[in-house]
């Protein structure tokens, strides 16, 4: 069984999100909406759509908050999406093959470091990629969620990417992948509208510091045993 979770913050895609996830093939047991702080009035979906509702009203717990659900949870498995992703049907499938396939963490995007800590975005693909991080969403056996909460997060301004990449696979073991995303096959796509969804002034690279933050996270987990790509 799968759990779910869909982040909410300023961003209004939630509905659209909650339809990509009612048509997924594979069996979700819950899905779960973590909301930051009250920007978004989700208050009408609650009718519509059958989901439990984790609402910070008062905080924003940022990027890391939804990964401290996991902590709770029963499920086999665990998949978390960006607030700008929207998935094909078959996604979650996908997801759940390769991860069987490959004991791996599965993401919709994925990026490899060079030997200077500079970053490479893989674009689609005809199979299956190992990369050092994958991102937009991850999905992952529900254990593993105990390597990123092992040490405390550097910072909670960026970088859930890293910090659950990297520390799985310096204390697991674990591989992270870009799978097969075949241009004729959009059923298994993990990102359906990036380029329409995630370019807008919420987007966290337009942020100040973002290059840098990012580098350091780099640093600190190569210090930590990470070897990258």
């Amino acid at each position: 069984m799968i759990n779910v979770i869909l982040t909410v913050w300023k961003r209004d895609n939630l509905e659209e999100q909650l339809e990509a996830i009612s048509k997924q093939t594979a069996n979700i047991s819950d899905v779960y909406v973590y909301q930051n702080e009250s920007h978004v009035d989700i208050s009408h979906l609650k009718s519509k759509y059958n989901f439990k509702h984790v609402h910070s009203k008062d905080m924003n717990f940022k990027f890391h908050g939804r990964f401290t659900l996991p902590l709770l949870f029963t499920s086999e498995y665990t998949a978390i999406f960006d607030d700008d992703t929207i998935s094909g049907p078959r996604w979650l499938e996908h997801c759940l093959e390769v991860s069987k396939k490959r004991n791996c963490i599965v993401g919709a995007n994925g990026r490899n470091y060079t030997s200077k800590g500079n970053c490479d975005c893989c674009g689609s693909n005809e199979d299956d990629w190992q990369v050092d991080i994958v991102g937009h969403c991850w999905f992952f056996r529900t254990e593993w969620i105990h390597y990123m909460w092992r040490d405390p997060a550097v910072t909670f301004e960026n970088g859930e990417d890293i910090q659950l990449c990297a520390s799985a696979k310096v204390y697991g073991g674990i591989d992270s992948y870009f799978p097969r995303q075949s241009r004729q096959d959009q059923m298994v796509w993990g990102d359906l509208k990036q380029q329409q969804l995630g370019t807008d002034e919420h987007a966290s690279y337009k942020r100040g510091g973002h290059t840098e933050t990012r580098q350091k996270l780099y640093e600190h987990w190569v210090k930590k045993g990470w070897q990258v790509r």
